[in-house]
């Protein structure tokens, strides 16, 4: 039984003989010869206690001696039994004594117990790397103030990376500037993974709901559950007739989703059809049942699909599509596939922009961005101005390869995201954590904070920033090769004071596919980003990955320090 994690480590097949073995674990062992020692490489995420637990083997003729050591050290000796039939193909374990070099014999695999909860196998085998803990560069950033602030854990846990499940509110609400820094990771590496894995995010199926295989029988009725829909048919063989009545609840803007606005498509496939059948479909949801839409269907085209539009959907209350059917053939007809999935989004749009040989700033509009009808202005210093915007971008000079980077977006809804300029041979590197600036509930399932206007200096990339909820405040956008960074100042808050003054939102599936793994707070001990902290006191926050990560590797690690505060204690 181990006390942290069973890690397995294969043989290592090197420079040794290899015995194809049908009961090995992968078809082939290592054969290790009299006076040979093999080496198995592995690596620790930290500091750790590491115990032998088995190591699975076959010996075909002689008792053999074998030392095991780790390090150069030796930590126990056992010796080896003989298989009974003299198979080699016959494997046995040592268990977890260790206490005694003819012909050899064959290695399977080694067992070691790490007492480490958040190791890998991944990083066991040092496909993920992770460094020791450092500090950071923080304090040639920070100015301090008279006040001390507080961040609280509101994180959860998940198996997708693309859900924010990091959730750190930072609070004082008497802050009147603070920065937030851009750094790239402290480790080194030149992988760069830089698009979404949505494995295992089923949320992001473009599949509302799906029926697969309904049967209808003579006059009967029937019931089936599903988790997101219900679906309930009634047959009137006589008349030649079913009706069928499919119940279901939509996700909308309380739960920081577009599915109760977003439009639909409705798509039912047919099989066992012989002759021709009338499909007749009306809807339900925020407003009174639609007009009933009809399509013919033959046994050379048994599939239809009907287009919903936006904003049809309600998220408070139950959604209803009803279908008839009337067919002679309704006793051997079945449906194969019945459902409803989201329309397809076009591409974001650039709705204006400034370019110049030093900067470029776009105002981009999403197709149905989430919190719509709510949208932001964008007014230039130039005197450009463009409604509707979703988010703003701004780009930077590359300058050895004559392009530009993005280095900063910042969204309507206050979600800020910044890069610092790619490396020298890196054409560009992925987003990854977020600060949301402004006064947000944290308890929000997606916390935000409504921006109505911006205006923006082109030459100084100075921004004056206007919320929904009356407040305001100023931001400084900076950047160099090694950080961007920008500086909150001159804040009016304009709703609840208790509110936090910004969020972190990250995402940790596991160590090595995280775009966040530690916190470290005024440059003290780290803390693990998915402790259960309940809140930490201070006033500068690194968030930062010690280990490299499967997932948007090169996005960077952020800083918030808090430069000034009216608080005083």
């Amino acid at each position: 039984m181990t006390n942290g994690k069973l890690i397995r480590l294969e043989a290592d097949r090197v420079n040794h003989q290899v015995q194809s073995l049908s009961n090995a674990t992968k078809g082939k062992a290592v054969l290790l010869q009299n006076g040979e020692h093999l080496s198995i490489f592995f690596c620790l995420r930290t500091a750790s206690r590491v115990k032998f637990i088995d190591l699975r083997y076959s010996n075909g003729n002689e008792i053999d001696t074998v030392a095991i050591k780790l390090d150069a050290e030796i930590v126990g000796t056992f010796s080896t039994s003989i298989s009974a039939t003299s198979d080699w193909n016959t494997f046995m374990s040592t268990g977890v004594s260790f206490n005694s070099i003819d012909d050899g014999f064959v290695i399977d695999y080694v067992d070691i117990d790490v007492d480490d909860k958040l190791i890998t196998q991944e990083i066991a085998m040092c496909e993920v790397t992770c460094i020791p803990n450092f500090m950071s560069n923080l304090q040639q950033h920070m100015v301090v103030s008279e006040g001390l602030l507080y961040a609280t854990q509101n994180s959860f846990n998940t198996t997708c990376t693309e859900i924010n499940n990091v959730n750190i509110p930072i609070y004082d609400q008497f802050v009147k500037m603070y920065a937030v820094m851009a750094v790239m990771p402290k480790y080194v590496s030149f992988s760069n993974p830089r698009f979404e894995n949505t494995n295992d995010c089923y949320h992001l199926s473009p599949f509302l709901w799906k029926f697969r295989d309904i049967n209808f029988s003579n006059g009967s009725s029937g019931h089936i559950e599903s988790v997101k829909a219900n679906l309930s048919f009634d047959e009137d063989f006589p008349s030649s007739s079913i009706k069928m009545a499919i119940k279901f609840n939509m996700e909308g803007k309380s739960k920081g989703n577009i599915d109760a606005d977003i439009g639909t498509i409705l798509r039912i496939k047919f099989s066992g059809m012989t002759g021709e059948t009338i499909v007749q479909m009306q809807y339900k949801g925020r407003a009174a049942m639609s007009s009933m839409e009809q399509k013919i269907l033959t046994p050379h085209e048994s599939e239809a699909s009907w287009s919903i539009p936006d904003f049809t959907w309600t998220e408070t209350d139950l959604n209803l599509i009803e279908i008839q059917l009337n067919s002679s053939s309704l006793v051997s007809l079945s449906i194969i596939t019945l459902s409803l999935a989201r329309r397809q989004l076009l591409p974001d749009k650039v709705v204006g922009d400034y370019k110049n040989d030093d900067v470029i700033v776009e105002a981009v509009a999403v197709d149905l961005w989430w919190l719509t009808p709510n949208a932001m202005q964008l007014t230039l210093s130039n005197g450009q101005s463009y409604s509707g915007v979703s988010y703003i971008r701004v780009y930077r000079p590359i300058l050895w390869n004559l392009g530009y980077a993005q280095v900063f977006v910042m969204y309507q809804d206050g979600y800020t995201r910044l890069l610092p300029i790619p490396p020298n041979g890196v054409d560009w590197i992925p987003f990854g954590s977020s600060v949301v600036i402004g006064q947000a509930n944290p308890t929000d399932v997606r916390p935000y904070s409504a921006i109505t206007n911006v205006s923006l200096d082109i030459e100084t990339l100075r921004m004056d920033v206007m919320y929904a909820d009356g407040g305001s405040a100023k931001l400084q956008l900076q950047n160099n090769l090694m950080e961007t960074h920008f500086i909150v100042s001159d804040i009016v808050f304009g709703g609840n004071t208790n509110l936090p003054f910004a969020i972190f939102r990250s995402m940790y599936v596991s160590e090595g596919n995280s775009d966040v793994d530690h916190v470290r707070v005024n440059n003290a001990q780290p803390i693990h980003i998915m402790d259960d902290f309940g809140f930490i006191m201070g006033l500068s926050f690194n968030f930062y990955r010690t280990c490299t990560s499967k997932h948007l590797n090169l996005s960077p690690d952020i800083y918030i320090n808090i430069k000034r505060s009216n608080q005083k204690y």
